[in-house]
């Protein structure tokens, strides 16, 4: 059962992230706290994963991924424009997370690449957000990320199951 955990937390993160933008309001926030939680469950356990395996860097990145989103989730009851800050810190720590995981070769090559270029429209995002701004989840360039993300995700929960 172990085994499958992290795989579980992933996917519920991907789905429930996916559901939650297609739909508004309170329904909108709780498919993202789902979401969350089930991110931030298969990010430590696969930290302590790949602790456990000797990938230090890559460890780190999970646990970076699961701080980024338990960020993320203090801000949702407040609903879009009053998450704005915790948005802000939790894609601004996306950036080093996604580039932890995705610099060491213990992932696909297409796993790595879709983390890393997930990283460059969170990092745009923050940047935008820490400048005044105002950039909304669920508008294109977060939602880019989150593609990326979603897809690297995918890459994660195959590895996570063939171990």
């Amino acid at each position: 059962m172990a085994r499958y955990l992290p795989a579980t937390g992933l996917a519920i993160g991907a789905l429930f992230g996916v559901a939650g933008s297609f739909v508004t309001g309170t329904t909108q926030g709780i498919l993202w706290e789902i979401s969350s939680l089930g991110l931030i469950i298969g990010a430590i356990l696969l930290a302590g994963r790949s602790g456990r395996n000797g990938e230090d860097e890559v460890a780190a990145g999970f646990v970076l991924l699961a701080i980024a989103e338990a960020v993320m989730s203090g801000g949702t009851a407040a609903g879009l424009s009053g998450s704005q800050a915790a948005f802000a810190a939790g894609t601004a720590l996306y950036v080093p997370a996604l580039l932890f995981i995705g610099g060491p070769k213990s992932y696909p090559v297409w796993v790595r690449l879709a983390g890393i270029l997930a990283a460059i429209p969170f990092a745009i995002t923050a940047f935008r957000i820490y400048a005044g701004g105002e950039v909304l989840p669920g508008s294109e360039l977060p939602s880019a990320g989150y593609g990326l993300l979603t897809i690297a995700m995918i890459g994660w929960i195959l590895r996570s199951l063939k171990r």
